[in-house]
Parts: C-alpha cells; structure tokens; sequence
C-alpha cells in the first residue's frame, strides 16, 4: 500500500506539471494540505518537503511555498550553432605524443604507472582557427605503432571506429563549459588570440559500457566563435 504522503505528493506534482500552478505561484500550505486531504501536520509536511527537495518548490520565511521555476521535469537539449560553412572547415593535426602526467592519468582513471596519448588538433574555417582540442585515449584506444601520418587522426571518433569498432559518439558521456582567459603562449597561437582574450573551455568525459573513461577532451572555443542554442521540450 502507498503510505498517504506519497499518495498526496503524487497528486501535487500532477497539479504543477498540468500548470494548475505555473512557476513563482504560492503553493498549497501545510494547512491547506491538512484540510484537502484530512491527513495530519506530519504528513502534510512531508509530502511539501520532498516535492520541495526534488526541487519542484521553494519556500520563502515568512511568505510560503512557491512553484520552482527549474525545468526539472523537461527533457532540456543544448547544442553548439556553428558561425561558419562546415563546407570550409579543416582540421589539422599537431601532434601525438605518449604522456603519463598524473593529473590526466586521474582524469583517465588509470594507475600512476601507465600512460596515454595525447592528441592535439586545431579546428579552421579558412586560415581563422576557432577551436583546439586536447584529446587524451588510454592507450587501449590507440592502435600502434603510431601513424606516420598524422591526418590519419584528423577524426578521432573515426579512427577509434575504425581500429576497435567503438563508436565514440553513442557512449555516456559528461561536458562542462566555462569562460576562461587562457595565459599558455602555445594555445594563444593556436587560436590567434591576444592576451587577456577569453575562450570557452569544454571539459568532457565520455564512458565505455564498463564504467571506465574512454575519453578526456580539454577543448577551447575562440570567443568569437561560440555560441549555443538551449531547446525544451514540452511536457
């Protein structure tokens, strides 16, 4: 049996996601929850209270609960709009090195005496660089020897695919973004920027089937060439 707060917070969170009540609406309080439903303080409370710990409300002293303005329960799609033609997009590759720096064997959940590849590659429309991506693959991701030819790993994703039929782009993955005024010399040049110029930094993670990181990518976007487009998703 449904013990009767969980049947009451049910019947709430069904008001707010049909609009009964619409973002920044004062809310039912303790006591119109105790008169609707004849239950008790004790359990009018609790079913306010989780509603309000899964952040559908927020409660202000002195002033009541009111209807959070999170999208919480909408499906929210973020995506990067490109300023450029990808018809005139290139791809140059700069290097392949073996590391076994600490701070990335971390990032990568490998043990200090292992190592990874590094690959660093500079994205262009033209002759104007917009975006540096350092892409770190434990080595079980890098068939060797290493290619001679380095356009060989102008796609990741698609020489991944190609040696070890593991298709990068489905995995389980976690970004972060934030703006950063980058000091290292070598980036700087990479993207032709001036010093004190600011660059979105893109931190991302992604995630083999077992849990271990398939991939640690450390991108930087020139500032004039970012910008993102934030979709929601009815209900």
């Amino acid at each position: 049996m449904i013990p009767k707060y969980e049947q009451i917070k049910q019947d709430l969170l069904a008001e707010i996601k049909n609009h009964t009540f619409i973002p920044g609406d004062k809310f039912y309080s303790e006591a119109d929850i105790k008169r609707i439903y004849s239950v008790s303080s004790i359990t009018a409370v609790k079913a306010l209270n989780e509603l309000t710990s899964a952040g559908y409300l927020y409660r202000i002293q002195g002033k009541g609960t009111f209807v959070s303005k999170a999208k919480i329960s909408q499906n929210v799609k973020f995506s990067d709009i490109e300023l450029h033609s990808l018809d005139t997009e290139k791809v140059q590759v700069i290097s392949v090195e073996e590391e076994n720096k600490p701070e990335i064997l971390k990032q990568l959940g490998l043990p200090a005496n292992a190592s990874y590849y590094k690959i660093i590659r500079v994205r262009s429309f033209g002759d104007t660089p917009f975006l540096a991506h350092i892409t770190h693959l434990p080595k079980k991701l890098m068939k060797e020897p290493i290619e001679k030819d380095l356009t060989a790993y102008a796609s990741v994703y698609e020489k991944v695919r190609k040696d070890f039929a593991i298709d990068l782009f489905s995995l389980a993955s976690v970004e972060t973004n934030e703006i950063v005024f980058p000091d290292d010399p070598e980036l700087l040049n990479l993207l032709q920027l001036s010093f004190r110029e600011p660059a979105v930094k893109q931190v991302k993670h992604s995630y083999l089937p077992d849990g271990s990181v398939a991939e640690y990518i450390v991108s930087y976007k020139h500032w004039k060439y970012f910008k993102t487009k934030i979709e929601v998703e009815a209900e």
